[in-house]
């Protein structure tokens, strides 16, 4: 008989389906289910080892955001080894980002805080990542015309996510089906496997297009096919 584990020992017991956000609504595109398939189980062994070490929701928060930054101030070196080093530390941030919310649902810690917190600090990351991805990329290649034209890009992508929360304000919507962190997980995957090729000149060509693209998509979905209807005037 092999020796006896003691319960300290065993493994926290955790639901992965429990963690997980509600199934993205039909109208967005399949292939963001990638994110359920790649990331959200690398985050469950992160989600597993954090039970163990008894930490909060956001401290793996904190932790995702400390990785973040630092991936940036790599983008910043100008070197392919620089962006290598840039691009795992930002995946491996937005693994945490992503095991923060499956920690907290699965053990019933969420929490308006966290969940504020989360996404402030999420919108730093994303401005310093973007922002310092451009610079040195710049740094490497000198083309000046493609560096303004990724700041404009990071311009976009910043925009199109305020307006994704005017739109939600409108709505008066509290919570939402998650499909924007699903999205900015495999952003930041494909940043890492573009930082592996050498190729931040193609994750910044999308960049510019595909925010732009969506703020007009999301325009004519959202204000003409499917405008809310306006409640009745109040009389005065």
């Amino acid at each position: 008989m092999g020796p006896m584990l003691d319960k300290t020992d065993a493994a926290p017991d955790f639901d992965f389906k429990k963690s997980l956000k509600p199934s993205s609504p039909s109208h967005l595109p399949k292939f963001i289910e990638l994110d359920r398939l790649v990331n959200r189980p690398v985050a469950a062994l992160i989600v597993r080892a954090a039970l163990k070490m008894n930490l909060q929701p956001n401290h793996l928060t904190l932790a995702a955001f400390v990785l973040g930054t630092a991936g940036a101030l790599f983008f910043l070196g100008g070197t392919h080894r620089s962006f290598i080093l840039a691009g795992i530390m930002i995946y491996a941030g937005t693994l945490l980002d992503g095991a923060d919310g499956m920690l907290a649902r699965s053990k019933n810690l969420c929490t308006r805080f966290g969940a504020y917190f989360d996404l402030y600090l999420d919108r730093v990351t994303d401005f310093l990542v973007l922002g310092a991805m451009a610079t040195g990329y710049y740094r490497q290649s000198g083309r000046l015309g493609f560096y303004i034209l990724g700041l404009f890009g990071l311009a976009a992508y910043m925009l199109q996510i305020l307006l994704y929360y005017l739109e939600r304000e409108y709505q008066k919507l509290q919570s939402g089906s998650g499909a924007s962190g699903e999205f900015r997980g495999l952003v930041y995957l494909g940043i890492l496997v573009f930082s592996l090729l050498n190729r931040l000149d193609l994750v910044i060509s999308i960049l510019l297009c595909v925010p732009v693209l969506n703020i007009i998509y999301r325009f004519v979905r959202f204000w003409i096919i499917e405008r809310p209807s306006e409640p009745p005037p109040q009389e005065i």
